[in-house]
Formats: C-alpha cells, structure tokens, sequence
C-alpha cells in the first residue's frame, strides 16, 4: 500500500496514538486491537491482535507503521506487517514479546524470515555498541566499506579514535586529522581495530 497524507500535521495527538485508533476496529466478522505501539526512528512497530469471529481464530502480528508528521508535509503513513517483509527491522523486544508463533498466523508470507532479521539486526547493534566502548585514544579502526560525509565531501574508510564525548565516540579520519567525526552504530558494527 502507498503513503496516505492528510494536509496537517498531528497536533493533539502522537502519530503512535492516531496509529492506535485507526488500526483498532470491529466489524461483524473481525475485530483488530492494537496492542502495544513502540516509535523508532520515523517507524512505529505495532503488535495487533487480529480475531477472526466467524472462525474463532486469533493471533498477534506486528503492524509497520512509517510515518512522517511535520508542517511541509502535513501528517502521512504508509502500513506494512511483517508478512510483507519489510527493511524496517528495529522493532523492540517489548513489541517482539507480544507476538503470536509464525506458524499461527494464517497467512504468514515474509514473517519467518522478518523475525530473523530483527533478531541480526539486535545482534549487530549490540556487536555496534559493545565495540563503541572499548577504543582506546589511538586506536585505528577500518571498515568494511567507506564512510561518506556529505557536507565536506570527505570519504575514508579508515579512523583514528580520539575520544569519547559523553559516551560517544569520536574520529578522525586518517587521511583528514583535522576533521572530527562520529559513526553509527551500523557503521562501527562492520569495523575492525587495526593492530
């Protein structure tokens, strides 16, 4: 399904909350309870209790929700859930949690593999996190692939470590001593520490 926009942005309401009580509905035949939202990011991971009255059969998905609320644009989402396969894959344990087994949802598609990719992404970002706490000032790091900084045109795939600032990281790039940089989380999770 594609963007849907109003021409304002949300005011009086969280995107999550709009999400909440327009995906939670009953009609004769199904009924729909969102019931948890978690917002990363500009996406909005839902865990949605689907009931199917007509044959008693209920379960839980996870709804994915990208969103956008500001006053160029006004207030848009696009829906997707985890049967489509979405890249969206920081969905939090809490929503993860509340999921029903793949094998009870009656369509499951893509969701299988999803899952899966929630699960590496969680693993590299604590890789990402892990190996951002344990530079030492000198340290040079290379990555897999280089780093590209847009305002100063600068690309390099190897750093030198400087310090932390309030628990971040902070680089150079070799070949730029004097341009100061941070990386993410992603990008640290592919790097090596040269010896």
């Amino acid at each position: 399904m594609g963007w849907l926009f109003q021409n304002d942005m949300l005011r009086s309401q969280t995107p999550a909350e709009y999400i909440t009580q327009h995906f939670s509905s009953e009609t004769d035949t199904h009924k729909a309870i969102v019931l948890a939202t978690a917002t990363v990011h500009g996406t909005i991971y839902t865990a949605i209790r689907n009931e199917i009255k007509t044959s008693s059969v209920a379960y839980v998905f996870c709804g994915v929700f990208l969103f956008k609320n500001n006053k160029r644009d006004g207030f848009g989402y696009k829906d997707i859930d985890e049967t489509m396969g979405p890249c969206e894959v920081d969905c939090p344990d809490r929503i993860m949690r509340l999921l029903s087994p793949v094998e009870d949802i009656p369509s499951p598609g893509y969701a299988a593999q999803w899952r899966a990719e929630v699960a590496a992404a969680k693993l590299r970002h604590a890789k990402a996190r892990k190996q951002a706490k344990s530079f030492s000032p000198g340290d040079t790091i290379r990555l897999s692939h280089p780093a590209h900084f847009r305002k100063s045109g600068i690309a390099a795939d190897t750093f030198k470590f400087i310090e932390y600032r309030k628990s971040t990281p902070i680089f150079h790039p070799v070949s730029y001593p004097h341009f100061l940089c941070r990386l993410t989380r992603a990008t640290l999770a592919t790097a090596s520490i040269q010896t």
